[in-house]
Order: C-alpha cells, then sequence, then structure tokens
C-alpha cells in the first residue's frame, strides 16, 4: 500500500497514493475483511468498505454516550448524549452506509480519544496526596494509541491534541495538578506523538507546525510540576514553597 503508484491520478504525472493520503481507513476496512474472513465469512472487501461508515457510526454513538457518562457521572446523561449523536444530521452524512469516507472511521477514533483522556483522570478515594492512580497508565496507553489511529484517519488530528493539551493546561492552572494528570497526559502524547510522525502525510509536523507548539510546551510543563511535585512530598514543601519553585523552574525553562 505504502508503495502504490497511481499513473492515472494527476495525469500525465501520477501520484504515490501510499503516502500522501491518510491510511487509516483502508486499513482498517481491509482489516476487518480479512478478519470476518477467517472467522468464515464470505462477505467482500466491497461490501465492507460500504457497511464501515455505520458500524462505525454505531461505536461513535456509544463512546459518546461512554463520554457524557464519564464527565457527568450520571448514565442517564450518557444515554440522552448516545441518542443524540445517533440523530445528529452532520453524524449521520458520515455514518450512512456506503459513505465510505475518512470521517467516517475518524469520529470514533476522535470520540475514543476523548473518552480515554477523561477516563485516566477518573477520581480513586484510594489515591492520596495527588499520587497516580492505575487508570492514568492504563488509559493513558489507550489515549495515545487512540490518538494514533486517529492521526492515521484523518488530518483533523490537530484539533484532538490541542484540545487535550489545552484541558491539560487548564486543569494545572486552576489548581487541580496532580500525579495522575502528568502520567496520563505523558503517556498520551509520547506514545501519541511517536506513533503520528510514522504516519507518512504528517511526519515530524508534530514538533515543527506552529499550530502544535501548545501540546508540547505543556507536556514540558507538566514535566516541571511532576519535579515540584515529587519534592514537595519527599520535603514536605508549603504551598508558597511549592509555588515558589514552580515559578522559579518556570522562569528558569523560559529563559
Amino acid at each position: 500500500f505504502f508503495h502504490w503508484f497511481d499513473y492515472m491520478s494527476w495525469y500525465p504525472l501520477g501520484r504515490p497514493v501510499g503516502t500522501t493520503i491518510y491510511p487509516g481507513m483502508q486499513i482498517t476496512a481491509v482489516a476487518i475483511w480479512r478478519a470476518l474472513g477467517k472467522l468464515g465469512s464470505a462477505i467482500s472487501l466491497n461490501d465492507v468498505c460500504c457497511l464501515v461508515p455505520a458500524w462505525f457510526g454505531v461505536s461513535a454513538s456509544i463512546l459518546v454516550g461512554l463520554f457524557a457518562a464519564e464527565c457527568s457521572g450520571r448514565k442517564s446523561a450518557g444515554a440522552f448524549a448516545a441518542l443524540i449523536m445517533a440523530i445528529v444530521p452532520a453524524h449521520i452524512m458520515r455514518s450512512v452506509a456506503g459513505g465510505f469516507d475518512n470521517e467516517s472511521v475518524a469520529t470514533t477514533a476522535l470520540v475514543a480519544t476523548f473518552y480515554c483522556w477523561v477516563r485516566a483522570l477518573r477520581d480513586r478515594p484510594t489515591a492520596r496526596d495527588g499520587e497516580a492512580t492505575a487508570d492514568s497508565y492504563a488509559f493513558g496507553v489507550l489515549c495515545g494509541l487512540a490518538y494514533v489511529y486517529m492521526v492515521s484517519a484523518w488530518g483533523g488530528y490537530v484539533f484532538v491534541v490541542n484540545m487535550i493539551g489545552a484541558h491539560a493546561a487548564a486543569l494545572a492552572a486552576g489548581g487541580r495538578y496532580s500525579s495522575k494528570l502528568h502520567r496520563a497526559y505523558s503517556l498520551f502524547y509520547l506514545i501519541g506523538t511517536a506513533g503520528a510522525t510514522r504516519v507518512p502525510p504528517v511526519g515530524l509536523a508534530p514538533l515543527r507546525s506552529l499550530e502544535q507548539m501548545l501540546p508540547l510546551l505543556v507536556f514540558l510543563g507538566v514535566q516541571l510540576l511532576e519535579a515540584v511535585e515529587v519534592e514537595r512530598r519527599k520535603k514536605r514543601l508549603t504551598p508558597a514553597q511549592v509555588w515558589k519553585r514552580r515559578g522559579g523552574g518556570g522562569g528558569a525553562g523560559a529563559a
């Protein structure tokens, strides 16, 4: 696939298709087709491509429900959100059977990334003094993997990484920083960025593009905050001492 050169596109120059498109949608369809074949299904690849938007439309609606339930803490809110997602015209346009397009797969990947992000930040009564939780590790990894899938499917991945970066920055600025935020964001950013750079149309854009500098700066910022947090636990620093060290570290980093 990645060596496919289409001589009929952009005639007479041709086009290296495998390195100029986001491959997530095509790889997903082939993977599903092969998996169904292993299970004994005789469905054709063409039929799989026709049905992928509908299948992923269902999964996107379910994930929106899980996302809303996680944020609100109410299952009824999740059910209502899933219902709304299922009938939103913009989503229906991208989830109708036969409408095989990047957004058909990318919408599910986008919502999955956001759900894993908020799930990684779930409060646990057993976590004391801002310590990291098992969820921050597990769902931080899953968030990064879902983001890589999102990048492989659609160019709108820039919106996703900036939204998560902005949310992490807002939590830290609002006094809600904890080690679980550090673990979740660090795992998301490291796995997501490493995977994104392997997608041919993206390359090193996550490290070079100005529109993706916010997530990078947030990543560096949470490392500073975590270093101060570790020192706070060891030396039992007062809030004034913590803010002094944060300010000193931020000033040194800016310089």
